[in-house]
């Protein structure tokens, strides 16, 4: 049997669909094109210090120091407000070392055992107080030559008769004064007062001090802590208070052995110390410099 085949139509074929797959083209295209394109809506909002403007400053060093503006608001200078820079300060000063001045003899520590106050040394007055001693004066030649004011004639002959006082002494600086002063004798030496306020101790072994009188009405003239031996005296108001505040004087004279005594005296100033009358019409001479004394020299 012969086969015949018959002739079927054959189908066409399917054409490219060109037109879609330009289409995705262009879609893909126009998508890269607005990857970077700025989003849509509101910003966001920073907060923080994000949130803070952003500048930048220049600071010029110079050597004296500069007020720096701070910037207000749209970035303008606010001269009401200002910072200054901070100034150095000097480390505070380191102290020096000063010389104390002392006048007078050194007596050591001073203490009063009853507690009242310390009498401070005085200085030492020349031609202070009382009237000028009339009369003729005696001419004296020491080893610098003539004097020139003449030594008192109530106290000549103990000045001339005595070539170690002269040398000591020097030569008269006034015409010699009355003084009143007050005495009292103590076991080993005497105290003097004198109308200028001024106390002064003498040992018999030549010790000399000068002091203020500090005593003032009101204050103890004695102290009952100090009980004198029978037959002695303890001494009171300005004796009393240099003779108990001062343990080296009352080392040195001991106990007062009568009153304290105001009698009429001369007095007169040398170049390096003086002259005067004291008890019973004895003189003295005192060296304040030296803290001794001569006497008593025969009038």
């Amino acid at each position: 049997m012969r086969w015949w085949r018959v002739n079927r139509p054959r189908r066409a074929r399917r054409a490219a669909p060109l037109p879609g797959i330009l289409a995705l083209l262009l879609l893909l295209l126009t998508a890269c094109g607005e990857e970077n394109a700025p989003p849509a809506g509101e910003p966001p909002v920073l907060s923080g210090f994000d949130a803070l403007p952003k500048q930048i400053a220049t600071v010029a060093l110079t050597p004296t120091p500069t007020p720096v503006m701070v910037s207000g608001p749209g970035g303008q200078s606010d001269p009401a407000a200002v910072v200054m820079q901070a100034t150095p300060t000097s480390g505070p000063a380191r102290p020096t070392a000063t010389l104390t001045p002392f006048v007078g003899i050194f007596l050591g520590e001073p203490t009063s055992e009853s507690g009242e106050p310390v009498p401070t040394l005085a200085p030492w007055n020349v031609s202070a107080g009382g009237a000028a001693v009339t009369g003729n004066g005696v001419g004296v030649v020491t080893g610098g030559g003539a004097c020139t004011v003449p030594v008192a004639s109530a106290l000549g002959n103990a000045y001339t008769a005595n070539p170690s006082v002269q040398q000591q002494l020097g030569c008269p600086v006034n015409g010699g004064i009355s003084a009143q002063m007050v005495t009292q004798p103590f076991e080993h030496g005497d105290m003097y007062w004198r109308d200028t306020r001024q106390i002064i101790a003498l040992a018999d072994n030549g010790q000399y001090w000068q002091m203020a009188d500090t005593w003032a009405d009101g204050m103890p003239a004695d102290d009952p802590a100090f009980s004198p031996p029978g037959g002695l005296l303890q001494p009171v108001r300005g004796f009393g208070l240099v003779w108990r505040s001062n343990q080296p004087v009352r080392d040195a004279l001991g106990w007062g052995q009568l009153p304290e005594v105001p009698y009429s005296a001369y007095w007169q100033d040398f170049e390096r110390g003086a002259l005067f009358v004291g008890a019973n019409n004895q003189i003295y001479a005192i060296f304040p410099a030296e803290g001794r004394h001569s006497g008593p020299l025969a009038p």
